[in-house]
């Protein structure tokens, strides 16, 4: 008995391994990094004992977009690792395998080189078979280099190119026949659905097998298609033969699926392919991948939009970049799968997934979650003009379509991004030659991808100057014309863009059109009451996203929108209010919520919500503007309701009507501590939303008793609110003096000239500070600050920082005009006196500190004799000026 127990047994064991065939496993951790290219890093005898030790999602740029010093490391840095592998895979065949490198790649395993991988966002692989020593250590040893190639795009672009091998590597043991790997690092099958309906669908499985063994071997194929209960629908079997060495391609004929369960945006449903090798003598498993399989048909069409499996659907999402605050882009799989999810809770149905391949978490949640996809290469602002850029290309394109090609989310291949946003010719025959070369790349791509995979539509991103892409035949080649448009940010009209929308209709008969980006800047720190462009704004950011979207809303031919962005992300080039940030995303760079995702969420989910908005200002100030002594604000408060009800401390503030997803109250705040609370119904369901919010509120008169005076935080010429959310403090905007109360005499805000117009403050980086909105105003020609405060002791503080440079800066180019239109710094030199005394004499900003840097200067300063702070400016040369002050009350 015992024997045949054993017997059993050691049937099953036996049965499990061979019906385990690949072992696949991360080698993430416990790796020795260094940057530079140490003397023989490759070799055993390198000294790496004083290597930093790193675990892998990692870039060596994650802080650089933080700190004050200009750019980032661009350059070769090596990985090491000792890493021991188990006997137990001796036999078999050895791959390494990485999601993603950026951006060149150089693989050495025991000091012998084994392969060079070019381009930083696709995946690849390398045997490394006849050189991993079983049983025993193994030195892996990797180069990675991001400095710049002319040769390898992106040349340049919008975002941080961050170093480092920042996704996950992998090691893959399989048997000598298996199912290969080394087509550009696919899953080795695709699944096509050349024929889908609602009552039948068709599928062609490409299975690519290798062999290798030293003899010809036969096998049997195996293809099942399982439901999603992995109930087994259909299955076919093939019997091949592979000889020594080959990579064969095995087609299996069309399988019939009656009556299928489609893949939907509000039913995702996904079978499962199971393709399997069998040894044809003995029956064993030598092999298995799964692929996901979504049964769908689409189409766009030039006038009426998208259609899924029949159904218009209008397509609106976002675009995303793969970085995190203080993470840079290596970031682990749940951060991944959170941003997927946080699109999906607003309401999102479009993906694009830009400028480049991306994690394929991110692919395989939109399939889950039911987004349509759009997936492109980095071929962004420029070209080369070479053979390598052009073969470059060519090569991440075949990388993308084969490595996601089962994806049924996936619907759109996209190849090039606003290309002559950076043209090195303006005019002449080199610009003439340079189309021409432009026209080639995109006609190349176009042809590429369209042959790997003729069932998805091709797209090209434009920016808003479409002479430069019809000169060079650009808008004729793909299947969809995308628009990135930025009227009303980077361009004074917002009504310029449907006007936009309705010529691009207009002139590109039969094309497909879609908004690819749109958006502003938002600091979800700062607010204004008097919104305008570039002032970073909640308020105008909600202006600005509720104009777009209803102008696509009421445009069919639009067939859908991405904005710009999911996510705040690094762009090193860029100050903006958060310096090195795009802060364009409808959630901040550590995935905050901005009143513009909720806008969204509120315009196009359809479940009951409702969120007061305004979520993450809960420390706020503001003067008495009523005579109950209270401070009237206004608040937004998102729903999808018809009417929502908002409470102010237990006291109703009435009822409103919902449009365009949200409704404007004037809450009346007192000092101390507020509760607000929301109310609706939408349908059978009670809606209810509460937030707490902090109110520091100054009197009109300073020496009203009854509201006593503890501090006040003023920024000059700026209308903006901005919260400090570091120390709680609420920074509230200038007004002009009156008896009795505070504000400024004299002088006129800061507004800097630009290509169309004048724009709030200054777009520089201030250094020493996290808190540029604070220093990027100011009031220029400044006489007097003065506050009638109540005796006693105070620390007044005033803030400066030069705003005016000493030297010319390169105007960046993704503001498209936008940009300063530069004053260079005179000889400023003013006096300070603070109730007659003097306090500074000869203070010159530039002389002593520099352009754009943050001056504090505190003073204790004595009230007596109800003559409250004067703080008068001496003018010596040039104008006077304050950024902001802080009165803060000691005693």
């Amino acid at each position: 008995m015992k024997k045949f127990l054993y017997i059993f047994i050691m049937l099953f064991v036996v049965g499990w391994v061979q019906a385990q065939q690949r072992v696949i496993y991360t080698i993430n951790d416990g790796w020795k990094f260094t940057k530079g290219s140490p003397f023989e890093a490759q070799l055993d005898n390198c000294d790496d004992s004083s290597w930093e030790t790193v675990n892998i999602p990692h870039t060596w740029n994650d802080k650089d977009a933080d700190d004050e010093t200009p750019g980032f490391y661009r350059g070769p840095a090596w990985y090491r690792k000792q890493l021991f592998v188990d006997k137990s895979q001796e036999g078999r065949q050895a791959i390494i395998y990485f999601e993603g490198a950026n951006q060149e790649v150089q693989l050495y395993l025991n000091g012998q080189f084994i392969g060079e991988h070019k381009g930083g966002y696709t995946r690849f692989c390398f045997d490394i078979t006849p050189n991993l020593r079983y049983g025993q250590e193994n030195l892996f040893a990797i180069c990675v280099n991001n400095v710049y190639n002319p040769n390898i795009p992106p040349l340049s672009a919008d975002f941080t190119f961050f170093g480092g091998i920042y996704r996950d590597v992998y090691l893959q043991f399989m048997n000598p026949v298996h199912i290969a790997t080394n087509d550009y690092a696919s899953s080795g099958v695709y699944l096509r659905t050349p024929e889908v309906n609602k009552s039948a669908a068709s599928v062609e499985i490409t299975t690519l097998l290798t062999n290798e063994l030293s003899q010809t071997t036969e096998v049997i194929v195996e293809n099942i298609i399982c439901d999603a209960d992995g109930k087994e629908v259909r299955k076919t079997s093939t019997e091949v033969k592979l000889a020594s060495g080959e990579t064969k391609t095995e087609v299996s004929k069309k399988i019939k699926i009656d009556s299928p369960h489609l893949w939907d945006i509000d039913d995702p449903y996904r079978y499962m392919v199971y393709t399997r090798i069998l040894d044809k003598r003995k029956g064993t498993l030598l092999d298995e991948v799964v692929n996901p399989l979504g049964l769908r048909w689409f189409e766009f069409d030039s006038e009426k939009g998208f259609f899924l499996n029949g159904k218009w659907r209008k397509l609106i999402g976002t675009a995303r970049h793969q970085d995190y605050f203080q993470k840079g882009n290596a970031l682990r799989d749940e951060l991944h799968v959170q941003d997927v999810l946080l699109l999906k809770e607003m309401g999102g149905n479009f993906l694009r997934v830009s400028h480049y391949p991306q994690d394929p978490v991110i692919m395989e949640m939109c399939d889950k979650l039911g987004i349509v996809t759009s997936v492109e290469i980095p071929v962004v602002n420029a070209v080369t003009e070479t053979e390598e850029f052009l073969n470059n290309s060519v090569e991440m394109a075949k990388e993308m379509v084969r490595q996601d090609f089962n994806r049924p989310s996936i619907m759109i291949w996209g190849y090039m991004n606003e290309i002559f946003l950076r043209r090195p010719y303006t005019e002449g025959k080199q610009l003439e030659d340079y189309y021409h070369f432009t026209e080639k790349v995109a006609r190349s791509l176009e042809a590429t991808i369209r042959k790997e995979d003729p069932s998805r539509y091709t797209m090209m991103a434009y920016h808003n100057a479409p002479q430069f892409y019809e000169d060079a035949h650009l808008t004729e080649i793909p299947m969809i014309q995308g628009w990135n448009l930025y009227q009303g940010w980077y361009e004074p009209d917002i009504n310029e863009f449907q006007r936009l929308l309705d010529r691009a209709h207009k002139m590109y008969k039969g094309k497909v059109l879609m908004v690819t980006e749109y958006g502003p800047g938002v600091d979800p720190r700062t607010h204004s009451y008097q919104p305008e462009r570039f002032d970073f704004s909640q308020e105008y950011g909600l202006i600005y996203h509720k104009h777009y979207l209803n102008e696509m809303m009421k445009r069919p031919f639009i067939a859908g929108s991405s904005l710009w962005n999911l996510n705040d992300f690094y762009s090193e080039s860029r100050v903006d209010a958060v310096p090195h940030v795009n802060n364009k995303g409808v959630l901040g760079l550590d995935r905050e919520v901005k009143d513009t995702y909720l806008f969204y969420k509120a315009a196009l989910i359809r479940r009951p919500m409702l969120v007061i908005g305004n979520r993450e200002w809960k420390t706020r100030g503001g003067v008495v503007n009523t005579e109950q002594k209270e401070c009237i604000q206004s608040i937004p408060v998102f729903s999808n309701a018809e009417e929502v009800e908002l409470f102010a401390n237990n006291k109703s503030l009435g009822k409103k009507k919902i449009e365009s997803g949200y409704a404007l109250f004037d809450v009346p705040f007192v000092n101390g501590e507020n509760q607000l609370e929301a109310f609706a119904v939408a349908g059978d369901t009670k809606l209810h939303d509460m937030l707490g919010i902090r109110f520091q509120l100054i009197g009109s008169q300073l020496k009203d008793n009854t509201l006593p005076f503890t501090e006040m935080n003023v920024m000059l010429g700026s209308p903006r609110y901005f919260e400090d959310r570091a120390t709680n403090v609420a920074w509230i905007p200038e007004q002009e003096y009156k008896p009795g109360s505070w504000g400024f005499v004299g002088g006129t805000p800061y507004r800097r000239k630009t290509g169309f117009g004048t724009m709030l403050g200054s777009d520089i980086d201030i250094f020493g500070t996290d808190m540029n909105p604070v220093f990027q105003t100011q009031r220029v020609g400044i006489e007097s600050f003065k506050a009638d405060v109540p005796d006693g002791e105070y620390s007044v503080s005033l803030y400066w920082a030069e705003l005016d440079s000493d030297k010319e800066k390169e105007a960046l180019i993704y503001n498209l005009g936008a940009d300063s239109e530069q004053t260079l710094v005179g000889n400023r030199r003013f006096g300070i006196s603070i109730n007659g005394t003097t306090v500074l004499d000869d203070f010159n900003i530039a002389r002593d500190y520099g352009y754009a840097r943050a001056v504090i200067k505190k003073f204790i300063v004595t009230v007596k004799d109800g003559k409250g702070l004067n703080i008068d400016f001496h003018k010596k040369e040039g104008e006077t000026i304050l950024n902001a002050i802080r009165i803060y009350r000691n005693y």
